[in-house]
């Protein structure tokens, strides 16, 4: 019963689409010689469609089809209950105004439908927005910055409301001064720092949608907090994370009076060939610790050919169950020739080549690598706790940890399974973010 209701409300009728037939339910079923007294209604049966409800289709041989013709053949005859044209049914998906929405092709792919991660299919049931009992969603992006006054960013950036700009004190007492929209690690300070990298993968994740402007992001209405930790020394990006850390707890703790509802990392860099053990387990450690809180994080595995189970990297090699390590897939569905994989360790592809996205001072690009990939599941990861009913929102408030594998649970097991990433990746798939947002909301 569940798959049909889905599938109802993944239908719409288009009145305006006539096939030619009308649908009619008589009273009482049609007997043999019943079927040629239906000409001089204008009417040539055709077929039976559901006889347990005396229901049948026809062929109109008039010509006026519009919909007094439908209320005349009700009036004028005893046997018709009802009746209505066969009109033809249209798949329920919701396409952004957007001007560049045609050229993401990791979002929908008109040329080539079964590489893109089903984004329409998943933004019919929400295009993203808070949780179900009101909290903001937000996505930390760990990079080299966001132009967070980018045109089709601005609405979408973090806002610290606790914090007064620019007046050198720490307002809301967490240890920051002037964190307005996150936290500069370079500089341990709240003043911003803008990349073209940083603003590309924030676009990826949550350009606002549907604004007539230039693209979307996979949530169209999401909170993008900007840490500016990468690429830097380890100790830069644990400041960055820190940072986060320090946000969510004091969320959890002030039950969201102060800090930050964040629900995933977005970690598009690394370190080649290193083994996430040893002097660099304190890699894992704070994945772990952040996961936890609730915190699921995206990285990145590395951009060359390599077997990461062999060869190892950070962070896309670490074992901590709330990693989500992500390649690059291309229009093909083919793994990009420079991206990493591997069968315990890289957990599912996502697309990363040709990405096109915002970059700096209000323009848009294209670019490709791990990177893009990356945020393509981070800003997946917001759309479905957006989309979470109160059963689910009731988790996340009791148990952070267990929602958040929830997620990621629902996020690998409901991949489009490529022969490309099999005996490549944990999950041996792509993406597929419709078929998520679908197992997320079944019972």
């Amino acid at each position: 019963m569940k798959n049909l209701l889905i599938i109802t409300m993944l239908l719409i009728i288009s009145a305006n689409l006539f096939a030619g037939d009308i649908i009619i339910q008589l009273k009482h079923p049609i007997l043999g010689p019943d079927k040629s007294n239906f000409k001089t209604l204008g009417l040539e049966f055709k077929s039976h469609l559901i006889p347990d409800l005396n229901i049948y289709l026809f062929k109109s041989l008039k010509a006026d089809k519009d919909e007094s013709f439908i209320k005349n053949l009700i009036a004028s005859n005893s046997k018709v209950k009802t009746a209505l044209f066969d009109e033809i049914v249209q798949l329920r998906e919701l396409t952004p105004n957007d001007k560049h929405f045609s050229e993401q092709w990791s979002l929908f792919n008109k040329a080539n439908p079964a590489t893109d991660i089903d984004a329409k299919k998943a933004w019919d049931y929400g295009t993203g927005g808070k949780t179900f009992s009101g909290d903001d969603i937000v996505v930390a992006v760990v990079d080299a910055g966001v132009d967070i006054g980018h045109k089709d960013l601005v609405n979408n950036i973090w806002v610290n409301g606790n914090e007064i700009p620019g007046n050198g004190v720490d307002d809301d007492q967490n240890g920051y001064i002037d964190d307005i929209h996150g936290w500069n690690a370079f500089k341990n300070s709240g003043k911003n720092k803008k990349s073209a990298h940083g603003t590309h993968v924030a676009g990826i994740i949550g350009a606002q949608g549907n604004n007539k402007n230039q693209i979307t992001g996979v949530n169209w209405n999401v909170k993008i907090m900007d840490i500016a930790a990468a690429t830097a020394r380890t100790s830069v990006v644990m400041i960055g994370y820190n940072y986060i850390l320090t946000q969510k707890k004091l969320w959890l703790n002030s039950n969201g009076r102060i800090g930050a509802n964040i629900v995933a990392t977005n970690s598009s860099f690394g370190l080649n060939q290193a083994k996430c053990k040893g002097k660099y387990q304190i890699w894992n450690d704070i994945y772990e610790q952040m996961g936890l809180y609730g915190i699921l994080s995206v990285v990145a595995t590395a951009n060359k050919k390599w077997d990461i189970d062999s060869v190892g990297d950070v962070p896309s090699g670490c074992s901590s169950d709330f990693i989500i390590a992500v390649t690059n897939s291309n229009q093909k569905d083919e793994m990009n020739r420079s991206a990493g994989f591997g069968a315990k360790t890289i957990d599912l592809a996502a697309p990363g080549t040709s990405i096109f996205s915002t970059i700096t001072n209000n323009r848009l690009g294209n670019k490709s690598g791990t990177s893009m990939a990356t945020p393509i599941v981070a800003g997946a990861i917001a759309l479905l706790y957006s989309l979470g009913d109160k059963e689910f929102d009731t988790l996340r408030q009791a148990d952070p940890a267990k929602a958040a594998l929830k997620i990621k649970e629902v996020i690998l097991n409901n991949v489009d399974k490529i022969k490309a990433f099999q005996g490549k990746t944990v999950s041996g798939g792509r993406l597929n973010l419709g078929r998520a947002a679908q197992a997320l909301l079944a019972k």
